[in-house]
């Protein structure tokens, strides 16, 4: 998910990501309290679900490590939120609602735009590992 905060572009790697509702159309991805920047990430009200592609995997890991988006590699467009270049599909979400889930929270957005820039295989993360579907 990326946002902009202060000027600043910010982002971070989840593998919580899913479809909730198709009208309206929601999705949620997941937050653990304790992450770096968690205030600025939680209460974004526009963000971006960007869906990296295959050979993205190094900015995938970086972005897993430090939430500023030029340190992870990555480059983007985009005035309500990051748009990172070379993602195989980009939504543009509005925060929704927030909900408490153990020790993450919940984060459901709707989709106010998308696009798919790409059509390669996609950065996976299952069993530990990174892979690619499609």
């Amino acid at each position: 998910m990326s946002t902009y905060s202060g000027g600043a572009a910010l982002g971070m790697t989840v593998n919580s990501f899913a479809s909730v509702s198709l009208d309206p159309p929601l999705v949620l991805w997941s937050i653990e309290r304790t992450t770096h920047r968690y205030d600025l990430l939680r209460n974004a009200r526009d963000y971006a679900i960007n869906i990296l592609a295959h050979d993205q995997r190094e900015m995938a890991e970086a972005c897993a490590q430090d939430a500023d988006l030029a340190l992870c590699g990555a480059s983007w467009s985009g005035d309500v939120a990051p748009l990172i270049d070379g993602a195989v599909a980009r939504l543009v979400c509005r925060q929704h609602a927030v909900h408490a889930g153990g020790d993450h929270d919940i984060i459901i957005g709707e989709v106010i735009a998308l696009d798919t820039p790409r059509s390669v295989p996609s950065l996976v993360f299952v069993r530990g590992g990174y892979g690619e579907a499609g």
